[in-house]
């Protein structure tokens, strides 16, 4: 490449939402360069939602060992784990998974480029030395895990996502600091592995819910695994050989600690403060989330790097969304999908579509099931839970869910179609259930809900009625 180029489209991070944008954009235009400095492979599949999930799997299969006596499976007291192998597996599949994209990223010749990039205009980037002249930017460099500024002096024992999945073994004793989706996913994966683990939360509700019933029996569960201190900021000090995390009154010495307390977003090296864009509070540019357009400029913003919805289905969608944009004159604005999240603990956690402080002065309905007399679940042995749908109360429209229930990650799925098609509840009973399956458990809580709907089209048995002119005796 000369050391000016001009392109239609410069798109700066080639993670999920880079890699979306670059696609969509291709429709219309070839004339685009993407730009990462690396290390190559989208957050989900080099430090996310795929290596964490491998982790997280063996880890079950391993725990499950503790249900092997009492249904009849001697030996299991002879079973060991070796935290080494389990890591290398980890590192294989997380490597298998990158080099698609790393492959694809290859592929485009020129058109990819490694290296730093810094906006010195809004239609302009440095990078390499070379000056990029584009019609159009786009931001999608994704986040990065916090680390409080005075752990650095102990930072060989800290352990976040962008390094836990190196790491050949881990010491005895772990603190995790941090009660979120990330924080309850490694801690308990730690914890079935065999580490000897503590969380800490600054706040009374876990894994990013808002239902207190859903909340109180999740740390119920929870706290038989592992414990769980809560409402303090944790404060770590490095004292002789071991870290001492303190939580109010309390104190655990640890080996090493991992910083689950948030992550954040890539920007720094930009300097978009120097362009006299408009941010927000978060020190976020201000754009529009159905266009992902910033304000008035040739500016787009795509992926975890916005915040809202920090996950890869989201950051495909708004890489889709921003590509689309900025390569045509005329912008369009874009519905978004259902608000679908799930954590990989076991239980399953899962929020979909509005939360239980999203309705608070709404006037709904809430159906409630928990899983520790369902049939399939006492089978798989997975018998804990507590499932919470709300539907408006006039009309039984299901309007979202907050649950821990065995199998959430597709119970959920099943009520994010039906909250994005605006289906009722009695829509929903209209479909069918297989016996035994958890979504019997979905079923009863359906069945909670209709039975409160105060239009009453509830039945006595879950059957649309039809019309016909022949009824057999």
């Amino acid at each position: 490449m000369s050391k000016e180029i001009s392109v239609d489209l410069a798109i700066i991070g080639a993670g999920t939402a880079g890699i979306s944008a670059f696609k969509e954009a291709s429709k219309i235009t070839d004339k685009i360069v993407l730009i990462d400095h690396g290390p190559l492979g989208t957050t989900c599949a080099r430090v996310g939602c795929m290596p964490s999930k491998a982790f997280i799997q063996v880890a079950n299969y391993f725990y499950s060992r503790t249900h092997f006596t009492e249904v009849g499976i001697k030996g299991a007291d002879k079973l060991s784990i070796n935290i080494p192998e389990v890591m290398a597996h980890v590192r294989m599949l997380r490597d298998d998974f990158t080099a698609g994209t790393i492959k694809f990223l290859e592929s485009l010749g020129e058109r990819f480029i490694i290296g730093n990039a810094e906006l010195s205009d809004v239609n302009q980037i440095k990078v390499n030395q070379k000056k990029i002249i584009a019609k159009s930017i786009i931001i999608a460099t994704g986040t990065s895990s916090v680390v409080p500024e005075n752990w650095k002096v102990f930072s060989e024992c800290v352990l976040t996502t962008e390094n836990i999945f190196e790491q050949a073994s881990f010491q005895k004793k772990i603190a995790v600091v941090g009660g979120g989706p990330i924080g309850i996913e490694l801690g308990q994966a730690l914890s079935r592995l065999g580490v000897e683990i503590e969380v800490f939360h600054s706040h009374d509700f876990i894994a990013a819910l808002s239902d207190p019933i859903v909340n109180k029996y999740l740390l119920q569960y929870f706290k038989e695994e592992f414990p769980i201190h809560l409402n303090y900021e944790a404060i770590v000090e490095k004292e002789k050989q071991s870290l001492i995390v303190k939580s109010g009154d309390y104190s655990f010495s640890a080996e090493q600690v991992i910083a689950a307390v948030g992550r954040k977003p890539n920007l720094s090296a930009l300097n978009l403060d120097k362009l006299g864009i408009k941010m927000d509070g978060s020190k976020l540019p201000l754009y529009d989330p159905t266009t992902m357009k910033v304000q008035n400029l040739p500016i787009y913003i795509a992926g975890d790097v916005d915040k809202v919805r920090p996950l890869l289905h989201e950051a495909a969608d708004e890489g889709r969304i921003a590509g689309y944009n900025a390569v045509r004159k005329t912008k369009h604005c874009f519905v978004r999908r259902t608000p679908l999240m799930i954590v990989f603990s076991q239980p399953n956690i899962a929020m979909i579509g509005k939360s239980f402080n999203d309705l608070k002065n709404t006037d709904i309905v809430i159906g409630e099931i928990c899983f520790e007399s369902q049939g399939r679940a006492r089978i798989l042995s997975q018998n804990k839970g507590m499932l919470r749908i709300y539907a408006e109360r006039e009309t039984g429209k299901l309007l979202g869910s907050e649950m821990a229930a065995p199998g959430g990650e597709h119970l959920a799925h099943l009520l994010a179609h039906a909250i994005q098609q605006n289906m009722t509840v009695f829509d929903m009973l209209n479909m069918p259930f297989y016996h035994p399956v958890l979504e019997e458990g979905l079923r009863s809580a359906l069945r909670h809900i209709a039975s409160q709907v105060s239009n009453k089209n509830y039945k006595s048995f879950d059957l649309a009625m039809c019309d016909s002119d022949a009824i057999v005796n």
